[in-house]
């Protein structure tokens, strides 16, 4: 459960607790499981907090600084976290429908089991990240960064990859039917699409120009 100090600090609004956060930083906020849904937390200070299982769904992160965070398991349903930094954040098994993370920095994020169905991912920048078994169906990952990023067993069905950059990214055994806007150009850049479920056209495409992707490592 959560520190009740703490979340009577939060609760008094971004100075009061950014102020809090600066004169005790080596204080590591417990705020595991809190009732934070709908609440406006732009620009707050959540480095290195406990969130998890926390409920932050339709809650307002924009432009807040959530690096090193641990949300694992948490709900973030419909959260607005647009332009956020949740650089090496933990987000395993985080529930993410609907979030709209557009903008927002997740680099060495580990997102691996997360819910991010309908999510919307615009210019998100998720290198060397760990989305293994991450559920992205009907998912806007454009422009998003995805270079390095290990996509194990994710689900991107129905995903929007306009202008996604994949340089290095790791499609083994994931599901690509019916992803949107796929160029053969970035996904030739990919490192692996070794069993991945593909639409019959683009395995076409890659077992002419890309065979190396399909083998096994």
């Amino acid at each position: 459960m959560a520190n009740q100090e703490h979340l009577d600090l939060l609760f008094q609004g971004l100075e009061v607790w950014n102020k809090f956060r600066r004169t005790q930083p080596t204080v590591q906020p417990d705020l595991r499981e809190a009732d934070l849904s709908g609440y406006d937390f732009t620009k707050m200070d959540f480095t290195r907090c406990d969130l998890t299982g926390a409920d932050l769904s339709d809650a307002y992160l924009l432009r807040a600084n959530l690096e090193e965070a641990d949300l694992t398991g948490a709900d973030l349903t419909e959260a607005d976290i647009i332009e956020a930094n949740l650089l090496k954040a933990t987000l395993t098994n985080a529930t993410l429908v609907m979030v709209d993370l557009s903008g927002t920095g997740l680099i060495r994020a580990d997102l691996a089991g997360a819910d991010l169905t309908k999510a919307n991912l615009t210019r998100a920048s998720l290198p060397w990240g760990n989305l293994q078994g991450c559920k992205l169906v009907q998912t806007n990952l454009r422009m998003a960064d995805l270079r390095e990023t290990d996509l194990t067993e994710a689900d991107l069905s129905e995903a929007n990859l306009k202008d996604a950059s994949l340089t290095g990214a790791v499609f083994q055994r994931a599901n690509l039917q019916g992803a949107k806007n796929v160029s053969m150009t970035y996904l030739g850049k990919a490192k692996s699409l070794f069993q991945a479920s593909l639409n019959p056209q683009i395995h076409k495409e890659i077992e002419k120009n890309y065979p190396h992707l399909l083998r096994q490592p």
